[in-house]
């Protein structure tokens, strides 16, 4: 009876979670975007986004390739959820603040997928964001470019965040090629909160 108890605690506490394809990641609370805001000018608040799943990608609008193609793949994703992607939150955290202007990423953000949330902060703030969500990120120049000539390797890994905003799982590059295994993690954890909302 004991033991009943404390499994059924456990699972309370979220220690229980379902097994998700992405790698597993310690379910401590989500980094907060510390200095980063919106493109309205208004920070993120993970309290808003309680009962809802986010997902948080680190990119920039100049990205020839993983970028846009990260972020048509989660429009796919989305699309296959029906109802349940109202509760699906994107976030795209920009690495470039210098040319990623509000304006610029909230017009990139509407052509690739309406409805994301684009963050931005000056350059110390972004790469203490970056540091904390475990992204690894350099600005490169070909020699002799111009200043403005350059690009970013980055880190090209998406995050889940559950209802409860904890840290869930990572998802590589690759992975978001079969859209099903996303998906089918983000309606467990949607479903599983929804059976249990008080948890």
């Amino acid at each position: 009876m004991l033991l009943s108890l404390l499994l059924w605690a456990w699972s309370r506490l979220g220690g229980a979670g379902p097994q998700l394809h992405g790698q597993a990641l310690s379910p401590r609370a989500a980094p907060v975007f510390t200095g980063l805001t919106d493109t309205q000018g208004h920070p993120f608040s993970w309290r808003a986004q309680r009962g809802d799943a986010v997902l948080v990608f680190f990119g920039y609008t100049h990205c020839p390739d993983v970028c846009p193609l990260t972020l048509a793949r989660l429009s796919r994703v989305l699309d296959g959820l029906g109802p349940q992607a109202r509760r699906v939150r994107v976030v795209f955290v920009t690495l470039d603040p210098q040319r990623d202007t509000p304006t610029v990423l909230r017009a990139y953000l509407d052509a690739l997928l309406p409805g994301a949330v684009g963050l931005r902060g000056d350059a110390a703030d972004t790469a203490r964001a970056a540091a904390q969500w475990g992204v690894h990120w350099r600005r490169v120049s070909a020699p002799g470019a111009a200043p403005a000539d350059y690009w970013i390797d980055h880190t090209a890994a998406l995050t889940l965040v559950g209802p409860r905003g904890h840290l869930r799982a990572r998802y590589g590059y690759a992975q978001l090629e079969s859209r099903g295994l996303l998906q089918a993690d983000l309606r467990s954890l949607l479903e599983r909160r929804a059976a249990a909302p008080g948890a």
